[in-house]
């Protein structure tokens, strides 16, 4: 194999703005492409939100170059090329109605494009992601024809089947590296998410508003309503945005709603769609909150505000508090706030949310002590502190598959 080149092999959208685990693939390739690899990049345009604009205009609007052409394979299907830098990305397109049901639409064309990256271009790895029958085909297929497989963990949805034909397992933090080597026990490696300057990183910052993503139940939805409550409330002064993904407005109104509170009344909270170039959230952002139920793998929307000064406020389960240690306020949930709880959070249990929320704002020092621990802190997930351990762990395993 040509322990140089590298496929970045998806069956969703490496640009989908409401998937961390899609985004951080990809800056792992950049990052890759950075270090002298040779990068590749398959996937389709299948993202998990919903979106009004198509996907190319999504992308182009993140800074992108994109050119929709016709597959090679089947002329009435079509894919989105995009270069950057020295990575080619190939995206299948799919109907976005259809998103689940691509394999079957235009799994042939997925198939035949990958052929042809396995033909012309020979990668010596693939990095990837995926369960189901087909990417387990595609993956035996890569290895028969000398690829290493490095599979990335970004949730703990295998602890009971793992992954079949990969040669290594990647983990972003170590919580989650510990929680698979316990459930296999076999080595899971870890490495930190990169992060991508052009894409994060905000020209100014200008600390405005407490920041909520995607309002649904895993990332603390009913637990957020009581806080937007108490927010709107006591401290209308206090600008709460909240950016949709697979949650909506509408999902946290319906939480207020059944709290016996209609939040549209409270101006201070305002909604905006994702964005293709999340820095343009950044930089406005003071505080993250991030009171996850599920246990999340490493919080990438917390690196993500610490690298722009934004202080991270987030829940004690997870990778989250791993990422975020002594640069952000690290708070218990309820022991019995599960995926299970369906009805509004007692208003007292918001309390300790409610004052590291006023004291981020009221304290003019402590906040600026706490942007600036955020800032160096997450200095070791950009480009050039990280690009070397990568470089250097894809060179000491690259015997994997031989």
């Amino acid at each position: 194999m040509n322990t140089q080149r590298l496929l970045l092999l998806l069956g969703q959208s490496p640009f989908d703005p409401t998937s961390g685990a899609a985004q951080s693939m990809r800056q792992m390739a950049e990052l890759l492409a950075g270090q002298g690899m040779a990068v590749r990049a398959l996937a389709t345009t299948a993202c998990e939100g919903d979106s009004a604009d198509s996907h190319a205009k999504q992308i182009a609007a993140g800074g992108w170059r994109v050119r929709r052409v016709r597959s090679f394979h089947l002329r009435q299907r079509y894919v989105l090329e995009i270069v950057a830098g020295t990575l080619h990305h190939e995206l299948i397109e799919v109907d976005p109605r259809r998103k689940h049901c691509w394999e079957r639409d235009v799994g042939a064309v997925y198939a035949a494009h990958l052929h042809r990256v396995i033909t012309e271009f020979k990668p010596g790895w693939v990095l990837t992601f995926g369960g189901d029958p087909t990417d387990v085909a595609r993956r035996a297929v890569l290895r028969a024809a000398g690829a290493c497989v490095v599979f990335a963990l970004h949730n703990l949805a295998y602890l009971h089947n793992r992954p079949a034909e990969c040669d290594v397992f990647l983990a972003p933090s170590q919580f989650l590296a510990e929680r698979y080597r316990n459930a296999w026990g076999i080595p899971v490696a870890t490495l930190p998410p990169p992060l991508a300057p052009d894409t994060v990183l905000a020209a100014t910052h200008d600390p405005i508003f407490v920041t909520f993503f995607n309002p649904e139940p895993a990332k603390g939805l009913w637990l957020m309503a009581r806080l937007a409550e108490r927010l709107g409330r006591e401290r209308p002064d206090i600008p709460l945005l909240v950016v949709e993904g697979r949650g909506r407005a509408a999902d946290l109104i319906a939480a207020g709603r059944a709290a016996g509170v209609d939040l549209t009344r409270y101006p201070n909270l305002m909604f905006t769609p994702p964005m293709a170039r999340v820095a343009d959230i950044w930089a406005n952002c003071r505080v993250l909150l991030m009171p996850s139920v599920v246990e999340e793998a490493a919080g990438r929307v917390a690196m993500e505000a610490m690298a722009n000064g934004a202080v991270p406020v987030v829940g004690d389960r997870g990778g989250i508090p791993e990422i975020v240690g002594h640069a952000g306020i690290v708070l218990p949930l309820p022991t019995d706030y599960t995926l299970a709880s369906h009805a509004p959070l007692p208003l007292e249990t918001v309390t300790p949310w409610f004052d590291a929320v006023t004291r981020l704002v009221d304290d003019k020092a402590g906040y600026a002590q706490f942007s600036q621990a955020a800032r160096s802190a997450a200095a070791v997930y950009l480009p050039d502190r990280l690009g070397p351990r990568y470089r250097e762990w894809f060179e000491a395993h690259r015997t994997l598959n031989t």
